[in-house]
């Protein structure tokens, strides 16, 4: 399943002119993976570009239906979430995985680890910097030799 698996990591805060063109760029590399066989597709389903990963796999699977989201939930608190948008993704994704009973400061980072376990592509959208579970994700994921493509969120603005 691990050569059929995309996973995604990307930064919560966008500016209205990165969520517009990241759409358009996270929709091309979607197809590209789609394209190449990749059927199920992970994300944190954190604000940002987690959640505008999490609709254009939708847009696609509206064409593509053997194609599966899977919400990687970092803890099980998270599941509680006031926001709108991640309780509607969330109902739509075809399998939901949780990481930990309960939050603690390495959640995340437990998280992003499993993705990459799952993963044989990871497709990131960050602006380059180097600090932050972003870039350490990117950099895991360099160092287990996963093919990780990158949107520059600062060619986006």
């Amino acid at each position: 399943m691990r050569q059929s698996t995309c996973c995604f990591t990307g930064h919560r805060k966008l500016t209205p002119e990165q969520a517009v063109c990241g759409c358009l760029r996270l929709c091309e590399e979607i197809l590209d993976a789609v394209a190449d066989g990749y059927t199920r597709f992970i994300t944190g389903l954190a604000e940002g570009s987690d959640q505008l990963f999490a609709e254009m796999v939708l847009i696609v699977k509206k064409h593509r239906p053997e194609i599966q989201l899977v919400a990687a939930i970092s803890h099980r608190g998270r599941l509680n979430a006031k926001s709108g948008s991640f309780q509607r993704l969330l109902k739509q994704c075809d399998q939901v995985v949780v990481l930990s009973e309960s939050y603690n400061p390495g959640v995340y980072d437990k998280r992003n680890r499993w993705m990459l376990t799952e993963s044989s592509r990871l497709i990131a959208m960050w602006d380059g910097r180097l600090h932050g579970g972003t870039y350490a994700t990117v950099r895991q994921a360099k160092k287990l030799n996963i093919d990780t493509r990158e949107i520059d969120l600062l060619c986006l603005t």
